[in-house]
């Protein structure tokens, strides 16, 4: 593949994301990106009005016996655990599985960042280096080995409803159809596993998979699987939050003589 049809590729597929995001109620930057445990997150950030009390019933929690726990019950208490904290941080491993390559995974790792507001950034470190930043106004994608820089802006009301569920308006339940799978079919016997439905008729993953501390209610790995059924999974390690990150985590300036690309607005 040239270095020409490498950029068209990236094009389209950064284009698709910020069509997705200005798109009203849509999911597919959680989707693309593999971030349902950001929507988890910000979802939670202003559905607790005293979120200190909330964090910590949540983290005392016991796991209840299989066959009494509730779907909407164990989402609130994920919502709970994340509620009492400006920010989150994590180290993440990327794996990737497509249906037409069986057998064959792509593995990715870096670390991730979200702050209240919907801010976040996404930064690989190998194989290839990365960087994907929201700054509450414009998706930064940066490819260093390029190099080049993708961008976007979107209608800020748009925008704000797209992402109402990121910013604590909505919760799980009012986007997915929420149930409780079977954690030992799923390799995780002893923890929980909710398997999420998007309600949206023209989502364009199937669904979503989040795999739960049974203590602490802490989403532990994330698997998106689309309509192909390819999966896409994230597993995060050394968690914390209320890491004071600096507001200069989310903000990104195109490095000087690197072109800037905005595949929504066409020249």
């Amino acid at each position: 593949m040239t270095l020409a049809n490498e950029q068209e590729l990236g094009e389209q597929n950064v284009k698709r994301l910020l069509e997705a995001v200005a798109a009203p109620r849509r999911g597919l930057f959680l989707g693309f990106l593999m971030i349902s445990t950001l929507f988890v997150w910000t979802s939670a950030v202003r559905a607790q009005n005293t979120p200190k009390k909330a964090t910590a019933s949540a983290e005392t929690a016991k796991p209840l016996p299989a066959p009494q726990r509730d779907p909407k019950e164990i989402a609130e208490k994920i919502q709970a655990y994340y509620a009492g904290a400006d920010d989150y941080q994590a180290s993440f491993v990327q794996t990737t599985a497509h249906k037409l390559f069986a057998g064959k995974l792509e593995r990715a790792y870096g670390t991730v960042k979200f702050k209240k507001g919907g801010l976040m950034r996404w930064e690989y470190e190998r194989p290839e280096k990365k960087l994907f930043i929201y700054d509450g106004k414009t998706l930064w994608v940066y490819e260093p080995e390029v190099p080049q820089v993708f961008s976007g802006s979107a209608d800020a009301e748009r925008l704000r409803r797209a992402l109402a569920f990121l910013s604590g308006d909505g919760k799980l339940a009012d986007e997915y159809s929420i149930k409780v799978l079977n954690a030992a079919k799923y390799g995780f016997k002893d923890g929980i596993v909710l398997g999420l439905t998007p309600k949206a008729k023209q989502s364009p993953y199937k669904r979503i998979e989040l795999y739960i501390d049974p203590t602490t209610y802490r989403v532990v790995r994330s698997v998106v699987v689309d309509h192909e059924n390819n999966r896409n999974r994230l597993d995060f390690n050394n968690p914390k939050l209320g890491a004071k990150l600096p507001p200069q985590e989310f903000t990104f300036t195109p490095p000087k003589g690197v072109p800037v690309i905005d595949p929504t607005n066409p020249q």
